[in-house]
């Protein structure tokens, strides 16, 4: 260990579920392999047990007790922060999303450790939240790096904000998901989309699309899953509109990747996104794809009429009808199913694993 290069993920919470979580989860069971770094993952508030598979090789901290906010235990945790870099010899911190950017900055301010802000959100997102636009304007002036999601983001960043070093690198679709070998069945007559019930996810305009997909085809069904605060809210639209056979709110499913399967295509309605995980375990499950085309994200991962459709913002109608030729036409469906699976290779582990390990290796020189 003492040779090795000693890399920090800093967590607002390791969490049960989320897409964050998720992700760096992933990716540090990769480095936990790798004996060329140690990783260490530090959670501001205490870690929960279960969720994501996280490995016993890695190092873990907690900053602050249960419940404590960011506003009142910042400074706290930044003291301890700075003892563990320092003591632990971290070469390189990721504060891994917005909320947890400023403790990052604050704990590396004036020490040798590499501060690097790995953004999980659109930076043109629509937001409602100041406290984010000031998080990240505040952690991109002090990261060393930052790492976009996207190429789009990447050139966002570098615009608007005074950021030294902007590197591009895709979420990795899980490899488990690769792996599957099950085949693809276009008659299913089934739509799944996933995603937290939120304004984000633009769930209540779905159930629009949802409403003229089914009267010209009734046999449809089309399964929502994710929980959020909207949930009352869709159920009493989609009692409104009498889609209760048709539209389902699955809620959350621990098994979602066994889930994919069942279904002939995915669709998402989001308002903005960051890179939307939903959709490249999507092409690794094989599902055609359909988006609205919003700023970032989806445009990036759809290639239009290849493996899916990109559909104007709120464009209720235009979907709808993408949707109905979709499935009315089988052969495309087996194409787009093919040519899906194939684009989910760009977003594979070690391609993107191999662009982590370059990063890591020329900021500890």
């Amino acid at each position: 260990m003492k040779n090795k290069i000693q890399v920090a993920f800093l967590l607002s919470r390791i969490l049960v579920d989320g897409g964050i979580t998720r992700v760096t989860a992933m990716l540090t069971q990769q480095f936990a392999n790798d004996e060329r770094f140690h990783i260490h993952v530090i959670s501001y508030q205490p870690i929960q047990k279960g969720g994501y598979h996280w490995d016993s090789n890695l190092s873990y901290y907690e900053l602050v007790g249960e419940g404590v906010k960011m506003k009142r235990g910042i400074f706290k945790a930044t003291s301890k922060l700075r003892k563990i870099l320092t003591q632990q010899n971290i070469t390189t911190l990721i504060s891994c999303g917005q909320e947890i950017g400023p403790l990052g900055a604050l704990s590396t301010l004036g020490k040798s450790t590499k501060f690097v802000y790995w953004s999980h959100s659109s930076f043109k997102g629509k937001t409602h939240s100041k406290f984010k636009i000031l998080n990240e304007l505040f952690t991109t002036t002090f990261a060393d790096v930052i790492i976009s999601l996207t190429k789009v983001d990447k050139i966002n960043y570098k615009k608007g904000t005074l950021a030294k070093k902007v590197v591009q690198i895709y979420n990795p679709v899980d490899p488990t998901l690769l792996e599957q070998t099950h085949n693809y069945n276009p008659s299913l007559n089934k739509i799944i989309s996933v995603g937290r019930l939120s304004f984000q996810k633009n769930f209540l305009l779905l159930i629009d699309v949802a409403k003229k997909v089914i009267i010209s085809n009734p046999n449809i069904q089309w399964d929502i899953y994710g929980d959020g605060y909207q949930r009352d809210e869709l159920k009493n639209k989609i009692h409104e509109y009498g889609l209760e056979q048709h539209v389902i709110l699955k809620g959350h499913a621990t098994n979602i990747y066994e889930i994919y399967k069942n279904y002939s295509l995915m669709v998402m309605t989001s308002r903005f996104e960051g890179f939307p995980m939903s959709l490249i375990e999507g092409l690794a499950t094989k599902l055609p794809l359909i988006s609205f085309d919003i700023p970032t994200g989806p445009n990036e991962i759809i290639e239009e009429g290849v493996n899916g459709f990109l559909i104007e913002p709120e464009n209720v109608d235009a979907m709808a009808y993408k949707i109905e030729e979709l499935l009315s036409d089988q052969n495309k469906l087996n194409s787009f199913s093919k040519a899906a699976f194939k684009s989910s290779e760009a977003f594979s582990m070690k391609t993107i694993y191999d662009k982590w390990v370059s990063l890591f290796i020329s900021l500890a020189k």
